[in-house]
């Protein structure tokens, strides 16, 4: 007794180059992103290896939702930041508000709303630039950092401006800080806290050379409201 076998359907050489090209093509849009990241400088912005490629596959790691965050959820995260607010109040006095805040900003999601924002502004810092560095840039390169520099300079402003108005502030300034994550001697060995002053730093808005970093207190715990509480700066 006989059985015909049934045929394998096989690809033509021009099925298999369209499926390579596509699979080349989603391996290269998932690496763009990671790679752009991986290659950022605070000043120069991505390498001139990373540019193009981001460039160009950025309508489609934009729409396949790509260029999220690798680094929230790593086995190693890093520190948080916040925004210090500093008030200046036709009576003279001055105030001061922390982004995020868990006893201020309540419930649990307006707090991760202020924290967001807090990462966002950060995220987008770029310092000032002096003479010598400016002189040590090209031309692009001094065109992509005038322009990530301004959109910097535009959210912060944009946060100061609906803080004087909520507040009827007469000035506002917003510092970036930074909370540092303790490592195994201050945990096991000094026993602090997470929010011991010392994890506070300021990260001042300067060029990178003259970068100093600030301890600051935490401020005082505000009663639980919908409103953020004001706190008096001694």
């Amino acid at each position: 007794m006989s059985t015909s076998e049934t045929p394998v359907p096989r690809w033509g050489r021009r099925a298999k180059l369209i499926v390579s090209g596509l699979v080349v093509f989603q391996l290269l849009a998932v690496l763009a992103e990671p790679f752009h990241f991986f290659t950022h400088s605070p000043i120069r912005g991505s390498s001139q290896a990373a540019r193009p490629l981001r460039r160009t596959l950025s309508p489609y790691v934009e729409f396949a939702y790509l260029n999220h965050g690798y680094f929230f959820f790593a086995p190693e995260p890093g520190p948080s930041h916040l925004m210090q607010c500093s008030l200046t109040m036709p009576d003279g006095t001055s105030p001061s508000i922390r982004y995020p805040d868990k006893y201020a900003q309540w419930p649990r999601l307006l707090y991760h709303r202020h924290f967001m924002l807090a990462e966002f502004l950060n995220q987008l810092h770029v310092p000032p630039v002096d003479e010598v560095a400016t002189k040590q840039m090209s031309v692009e390169e001094i065109q992509d950092w005038t322009e990530r520099r301004r959109r910097f300079e535009t959210v912060r402003q944009s946060m100061e401006n609906h803080l004087r108005s909520r507040y009827g502030a007469t000035t506002v300034s917003i510092d970036r800080m930074e909370h540092i994550l303790p490592g195994s001697t201050e945990v096991l060995e000094q026993h602090l806290p997470l929010n011991d002053p010392r994890f506070y730093v300021v990260l001042p808005d300067t060029p990178p050379a003259n970068l100093p970093t600030t301890p600051v207190p935490p401020l005082a715990i505000p009663a639980r409201s919908g409103r953020e509480k004001l706190e008096v700066a001694p």
